[in-house]
């Protein structure tokens, strides 16, 4: 199961003040309420982190590939 983030809305108690997570299905609906103080929170949207661009010419070039570009009427150059 997925784990969602959370965030009090106004004022909140310590366990939702500064967000919290919570294991929900996918199809289960967000919550609007904490589980511990009653008051209104958020879904806060994930962000994705460290993720680097695999098919970047030096990562590709440091992993032994080669990438080619095509310039048109057949011909091919290569970047890496």
């Amino acid at each position: 199961m997925p784990i969602y983030s959370y965030k009090a809305i106004g004022g909140g108690c310590a366990h939702c003040r500064d967000g919290f997570d919570a294991m929900q299905s996918m199809s289960a609906r967000p919550l609007a309420k904490c589980p511990q103080c009653g008051g209104k929170v958020k879904k806060i949207p994930a962000r994705c982190h460290g993720h680097k661009n695999i098919l970047s010419n030096s990562n590709l070039r440091d992993h032994g590939f080669t990438k080619l570009v095509n310039k048109g009427g057949g011909t091919f150059e290569k970047t890496t």
